[in-house]
């Protein structure tokens, strides 16, 4: 199974990470308002490792950076990855600042989320927010995901969201 193919929009492209993209990673990965409800902006010491392993892929996971089609331009990063509770994938998404507010998050995920049930045949995918995120909630509602459940982790109020509620 390709589980981590290249995957288009009308307006994006979805691709596996190059090297030259390690400087828009670290900035993306470094940045306050990105990390601010994902634990901070990541170590400088650890953003290499973080590189390394986006660039080296997962056996059941796959990140996908997001760019523009008409001229590329790097907007992001969306992924699937197995969530911490062991049965379920989950969906993944930042966003730089400069592509807030113009749809991008909204069909970049769509995107993921139709290749994950039609592609890879996954029943159900969830995503998890801090419910202070106020704006990820709304994008995760918008995708037709239902919250099921709330729960502390990481020292806040969480949102576990699903495709089957």
């Amino acid at each position: 199974m390709n589980f981590a193919p290249t995957l288009t929009t009308h307006r994006l492209h979805l691709r596996q990470m190059r090297l030259r993209d390690g400087l828009f990673f670290f900035r993306l990965i470094g940045n306050n308002q990105v990390r601010r409800y994902l634990g901070g902006p990541v170590p400088l010491g650890k953003r290499p490792g973080r590189l390394r392993d986006h660039l080296r892929g997962w056996r059941e996971a796959a990140a996908w950076l997001v760019t523009t089609r008409s001229a590329p331009m790097s907007l992001g990063l969306v992924s699937l990855t197995p969530h911490k509770d062991g049965t379920d994938y989950e969906l993944s998404y930042q966003f730089h600042p400069n592509s807030w507010g113009q749809g991008f998050a909204k069909e970049a995920c769509a995107r993921l989320l139709s290749h994950a049930a039609d592609d890879l045949g996954l029943l159900r995918v969830i995503a998890e927010t801090q419910t202070a995120n106020t704006a990820s909630c709304h994008l995760l509602q918008a995708l037709g995901m239902v919250e099921s459940r709330r729960l502390e982790r990481f020292g806040a109020e969480q949102a576990i969201y699903t495709t089957q509620p």
